[in-house]
Parts: structure tokens; C-alpha cells; sequence
């Protein structure tokens, strides 16, 4: 579950950043500004100040997609895994079913 930063959470990381971006160092604009969670909600990371950093648009997007998501992902396949959790095979398995595929990649009917 998300958790969202108070507003003096926000207050007080924006004035620690001291108006620039914490991974980039560009200046933050109005209406730019993001706050991050440093380790991600999914993962276990706390809305507190520590784990708050102010940062633009575009290292938020980066940092989303390139670092966050993956890791949640892999966390959440893990924990599937760890609970016994598969999917269902594409093919039934076994003699019984009804059509097989070939080496070459073409399926064709069991005879």
C-alpha cells in the first residue's frame, strides 16, 4: 500500500534540497517538483523524511521505470514463488493432450 508525504514531510525536504533536483542537480520549477520515495512503498520503504527526496519530472520518471519498477516486480515474482504460486502452462503436459509441437515450432495434431 502507498503512503503518501504530509505536507511538512514535503516542507521540510523541499527546503533540505534547497530548490535543486537531489539526483540531477537541476533547478526544481513550480509544478515540476516530485517527491520520491528513496526506497519504494512496495518494498517497504517508510513515508518519512529520510526516505523523501525531492527531485524533477524527469529523474522521477527515470528512476520509476528504471530502478523501482523492476525491482518490484522481481520482489513480487519472488514472493509468488515463495508461496508456491506458478502459471498455468501455455500447453496441457503429457501424452494426453491433444495436439503436440514440434522442434521446429509448428504444432500439429496427436496421432
Amino acid at each position: 500500500m502507498r503512503r503518501e508525504f504530509s505536507a511538512k514531510i514535503k516542507l521540510a525536504a523541499f527546503q533540505r534540497a534547497n530548490g535543486v533536483c537531489e539526483m540531477c542537480g537541476a533547478q526544481l520549477k513550480p509544478g515540476r517538483i516530485e517527491y520520491d520515495h528513496r526506497v519504494p512503498c512496495a518494498l517497504g520503504g517508510e513515508a518519512t523524511l529520510k526516505n523523501c527526496e525531492c527531485i524533477c519530472r524527469e529523474c522521477h520518471s527515470e528512476k520509476t521505470h528504471g530502478q523501482d519498477r523492476p525491482a518490484i516486480y522481481k520482489a513480487q515474482r519472488l514472493e509468488k514463488k515463495d508461496a508456491g504460486i506458478r502459471k498455468r502452462s501455455r500447453w496441457p503436459a503429457g501424452k494426453d493432450a491433444p495436439f503436440k509441437q514440434k522442434i521446429g515450432g509448428g504444432i500439429v495434431p496427436r496421432t
